[in-house]
């Protein structure tokens, strides 16, 4: 929602921020204080604007604190950034440092060739491929064709003498 108030400032004037009632203590003395219509309409004026600004502020952050925010939120990206760089630098380090022991350490206890060898005839058995029936099925779906091609591609030179 806009401000109803905006249209009537006027930024040749002052304001008192947002402080209405320090808006309303100018006015009074000022139109106690003189009998100057210039004088009296600078300080309505001077309210008007405090209002204005009481009002744009309750609608929501103010320019100076939409300008924070963004600095605030930059500097943030920023500590995430350096924060993430220090993580991943410690976890490269320690990587560098401690890895290999500890993966020794793992390995050491391990019969490598147990595990490679426990793997595959758990994952690959020779059983599980009829190698016959392969060749037999290969046999009967590519050597006639295979055969005519070659039969096709013989040349033969005849020498009369």
């Amino acid at each position: 929602m806009s401000n109803p108030v905006t249209p009537f400032r006027n930024n040749l004037f002052a304001s008192r921020g947002c402080d209405i009632q320090a808006a309303l203590e100018y006015v009074d003395q000022l139109a106690t204080a003189s009998t100057d219509p210039v004088a009296v309409q600078t300080a309505a004026r001077v309210l008007l604007n405090t209002i204005d600004s009481a009002v744009t502020q309750s609608q929501g952050p103010s320019p100076v604190e939409e300008a924070l925010f963004a600095i605030i939120d930059k500097r943030i990206a920023v500590l995430q950034i350096n924060t993430q760089v220090e993580i991943n630098a410690s976890i490269d380090d320690w990587m560098d440092n401690n890895l290999r022991d500890k993966m020794m350490d793992i390995l050491a206890n391990e019969d490598i060739d147990d595990d490679i060898s426990n793997w595959m005839s758990n994952n690959f058995d020779i059983t599980d491929y009829n190698v016959d029936d392969a060749i037999e099925s290969w046999a009967d779906n590519n050597l006639d064709e295979k055969i005519s091609e070659a039969i096709n591609n013989l040349t033969f030179n005849v020498t009369l003498s």
